[in-house]
């Protein structure tokens, strides 16, 4: 595959047309669902609601139309969906109900997707497969996930309307600066999905980070470095909007450790910080824990100590707006921010676009949804993605969250937002003795 940034990522052209299920009625509703307008924008949470009653069985009855091997047939019996191992959905499925398709990211460990996954194309060539991170212990490896380019596709347009309803307007202008290497493209969902719908849109996109030379047996990762050049472009660039895309380590490398002698020769060589974002300008993160010590507990902590740093304005300075997102390999979509300012004491809710169905499980030994969450509460977090092609996308992922405020409209600092769905706020990560192992974010 010939990616867009120096032959990485995802190609402008996924070649669609050429699937095997294109013209499957489920996939036609869903192009459907995403082809005139951000339903984001004013959908309330009945209309969620309401769309996603409307896809329970037209999403499974997709995945039994081509299942090659008989696992979503055995798999619906087993789990109470289907009155025989032929497939004969019951009647009166909820949405509820979805919740017995679950299954945990270290599902999707090694080959864990092998036997789940369904072909949409002549070979996996139209797909790509992303990883973890790969940092958790005692596991047999990263996660890892294809996605072939109808799910992409897909995915590319909810993105488009998640980050589209979070600054509170269609991103079509612009250049934006990724705070990784373009190697990345290629297996971090983060960053594939990120850079193709912004240069999908016409932004210009950059890369602050390059792969080093290093020891054959060194990982991509230890050989991460700074490309200087990209990010003295991109800082002193004058555009009116410009988006900053980092993670929380990213952030933390650049304007929290260094200190004395370092941070001079980084002031020197960067010119920055400051970081002049101009008028519209927009801090994105994400990423999660992974690689930042073990004092910073919540990236809220990082992001408030770079809020001086990271301003939008000419005439008058003002802290740039800031837009946390929760990503994971296994999760085809984020799950959004709105834009904070980076010193709020306000919780920072994440948001599903209305094709994830979201449910709080009582706890990893009682995985019973709660009809009304308390306030303050911390539940387990469940979901499944219906625009999710390549297999059942219904995840434990093993993060504690609590519920948000519910409302049907939200003040940002760049306006209000009407609220399609109620959000989440991140709490923490399961313990080892609740059965999981892994901090936030690391897969």
């Amino acid at each position: 595959m010939i990616g867009a940034f120096n032959g990485h990522g995802m190609p402008a052209d996924l070649s669609i047309e050429k699937s095997f299920v294109i013209d499957d009625p489920y996939v036609k509703k869903l192009q459907e669902v995403l082809s005139n307008k951000n339903i984001m924008t004013d959908f309330s949470p009945n209309d969620t609601e309401r769309l996603q009653n409307s896809l329970i069985y037209p999403y499974l009855e997709f995945f039994l139309r081509h299942d090659k091997n008989g696992y979503y047939k055995k798999l619906f019996f087993s789990r109470g969906l289907a009155e025989n191992n032929d497939g004969k959905l019951k009647k009166d499925i909820k949405l509820h109900d979805l919740i017995k398709l679950r299954i945990h990211s270290d599902d999707l460990r090694g080959d864990g997707q092998k036997s789940r996954l369904i072909e949409h194309f002549s070979d996996k060539s139209f797909g790509m497969s992303f990883m973890s991170s790969g940092t958790t212990l005692g596991t047999i490896g990263p996660v890892n996930v294809y996605r072939s380019n109808l799910s992409l596709d897909l995915s590319r347009k909810i993105n488009g309307n998640l980050i589209d309803w979070s600054i509170g307007k269609e991103i079509n202008d612009g250049e934006c600066l990724f705070h990784m290497a373009p190697e990345m493209t290629d297996f971090l969902a983060f960053a594939a999905i990120g850079s193709d719908f912004l240069r999908h849109r016409g932004l210009s996109v950059s890369f602050g980070a390059k792969v080093n030379k290093g020891p054959k047996d060194s990982t991509i990762w230890q050989r991460i470095g700074p490309n200087i050049k990209e990010m003295r472009k991109f800082f002193q660039s004058k555009n009116s909007t410009k988006y900053f895309i980092a993670s929380g380590v990213g952030l933390y490398k650049m304007f929290i450790e260094p200190t004395g002698f370092k941070a001079l020769m980084m002031k020197l060589s960067l010119g920055a910080p400051p970081v002049q974002l101009g008028e519209n300008g927009v801090l994105m993160i994400g990423g999660g824990l992974k690689r930042l010590p073990s004092h910073i507990t919540s990236l809220d902590q990082v992001v408030r100590a770079t809020g001086d740093k990271i301003f939008t304005g000419s005439k008058v300075k003002k802290s740039a707006p800031v837009i946390d997102m929760l990503g994971l390999t296994e999760s085809l979509c984020v799950f959004i921010g709105l834009p904070n300012d980076p010193q709020t004491s306000d919780a920072w809710v994440k948001y599903p676009h209305p094709l994830t169905y979201i449910a709080l499980l009582e706890s990893p030994t009682d995985l019973t949804p709660v009809k009304n969450p308390k306030p303050g509460k911390d539940y387990l977090l469940y979901y499944l993605n219906f625009a999710t092609l390549d297999y059942i996308e219904a995840i434990v992922p093993g993060d504690f969250v609590k519920p948000a405020d519910d409302k049907n409209q939200i003040d940002t600092v760049m306006g209000k937002r009407n609220l399609s769905q109620n959000g989440f706020i991140y709490s923490r990560r399961a313990k080892e003795d609740e059965g999981f192992k892994i901090r936030e974010g690391c897969g």
